[in-house]
């Protein structure tokens, strides 16, 4: 089942369950996605380079496939960095995973990007395909010029990659995904640990995420508070 036939299959249904979609995890896939990665992104804990995995790409990808088949393969914990923010004073904490776990982290979300985008609201723009901020100032623009619109509401998630509730992520994502392979791999993803500093920071109910994964579940999770928001906020117009 090819990737365009899961969005066919998305929009036929809306409650489509999507109960075996592993094996979709190929060889090739894992290496279009290993191709895909910045060459020149920082290491993770293991310290592997793009280079480095790269010398041996196909033998590498084919021992990562094995271990994927046979449940053996092992999240490493995410390596936490510090870069300045935009306004000099703080600094912003970045989780980076280590290569091998970037490959599955971005063969999964492959996997989970057609399906999720025929459920996602029209007016999202963050982290879609083929969509970005121009094209969300454009139509912010349009509202404000053609719809009879009377307040704007600026909103912020603050530090979401780093605090998001692992269950409530997990059952926006079990709303469609039932397969149990794919499930165990994301709960991996949510619930590693990071290496600050040289102490491995962990915690019971948050989950941090890394950039490969953090945009398609920022994604889902925002379509799904988002259809919720919608609602209320029309029930409470409708009674006011």
């Amino acid at each position: 089942m090819e990737h365009s036939r899961l969005a066919e299959l998305a929009k036929e249904d809306p409650e489509r369950k999507f109960f075996s979609i592993a094996h979709l995890l190929t060889p090739q896939a894992l290496y279009q996605a290993f191709l895909s990665l910045r060459k020149d992104a920082s290491a993770g804990v293991d310290r592997v380079t793009y280079a480095d995995y790269g010398k041996q790409a196909h033998q590498n990808i084919e021992e990562l496939h094995d271990r994927l088949k046979s449940k053996t393969y092992r999240v490493q914990p995410l390596r936490r960095i510090y870069i300045p923010k935009e306004d000099g004073k703080a600094q912003r904490p970045i989780s980076i995973p280590s290569l091998e776990d970037k490959i599955v982290q971005k063969a999964v979300v492959d996997l989970l990007t057609p399906i999720y985008e025929q459920d996602f609201l029209d007016c999202s723009y963050g982290f879609r395909p083929g969509r970005g901020a121009q094209e969300a100032l454009d139509e912010i623009g349009r509202a404000l010029c053609r719809e009879p619109i009377s307040c704007v509401l600026e909103l912020d998630i603050q530090s979401y990659f780093d605090s998001i509730v692992r269950e409530q992520l997990m059952e926006m994502i079990e709303g469609r995904i039932s397969d149990a392979s794919i499930l165990r791999l994301i709960r991996k993803f949510i619930n590693v640990g990071v290496i600050d500093d040289g102490r491995l920071l962990l915690s019971e109910d948050r989950g941090k995420l890394s950039a490969r994964c953090s945009p398609t579940c920022t994604s889902i999770s925002c379509s799904m508070n988002g259809s919720s928001t919608r609602s209320s906020l029309a029930s409470a117009a409708r009674c006011s």
